[in-house]
């Protein structure tokens, strides 16, 4: 099913490392921060406004709380950054650094919520070179966030390879791993403990993913 595979796309948070509870508690916060900034609410409104649309109207956390400050999911991904820092939450990692090195022959991209310039910071706090990928494709790229499908279409633009050459990597089903499928690419769910009936592959660990292809 693999051998195909040409193009590892990844997703940033929850896939380069394992989910991290404190790193999400941040992240939300500066979700609630960015909307109280423009909407002028209270603390525990926001947190109930969020609430309301967060995965039932919108999947994406970054495009709830762009609607409800009525900013672009852009501008929201953006302000969010200045309240949190990744490299808080990551140090170097050496399976990870090894893993890229096996994963040579392959074209790699990112395609992530978040803002570049911060997740290259992160990725070399992780030991990582930006340098291993193509392009860093966000909402600052194409307009939005994953689960619309804009982003995975600019990455099949970009490489002008069929969808079933591509391996979509992600730590969650909905966001990450449906609108890849959707458009026929390969999908797997890392960090996961239980087989996955939407991905094509369901992997323990990100460090699996060389077992995977190779």
């Amino acid at each position: 099913m693999f051998k195909d595979i040409r193009v590892l796309i990844w997703d940033f948070d929850g896939t380069f490392y394992k989910p991290n509870p404190q790193l999400w508690l941040s992240v939300r916060e500066a979700e609630y921060r960015t909307i109280i900034n423009h909407t002028g609410w209270s603390h525990e409104k926001t947190v109930e406004e969020f609430a309301k649309v967060y995965k039932t109207m919108y999947p994406s956390a970054t495009e709830a709380s762009a609607v409800l400050s009525g900013i672009t999911i852009a501008q929201a991904a953006i302000e969010m950054e200045e309240y949190f820092d990744r490299r808080d939450f990551v140090k170097p990692d050496e399976k990870l650094i090894a893993l890229f090195d096996k994963l040579k022959s392959f074209r790699h991209f990112i395609l992530a919520n978040g803002v570049v310039a911060r997740h290259k910071e992160t990725l070399i706090a992780l030991g990582l070179s930006p340098d291993i990928f193509e392009e860093m494709v966000t909402s600052e790229t194409v307009g939005v966030t994953k689960p619309h499908e804009a982003g995975f279409r600019y990455i099949l633009d970009k490489t002008k390879l069929p969808a079933g050459e591509h391996l979509m990597i992600g730590d969650r089903e909905t966001v990450d791993l449906v609108p890849a499928k959707s458009l026929g690419m390969k999908t797997c769910l890392v960090w996961a403990d239980t087989p996955s009936v939407i991905a094509d592959a369901t992997l323990p660990t990100v460090y699996d993913i060389a077992k995977l292809l190779l």
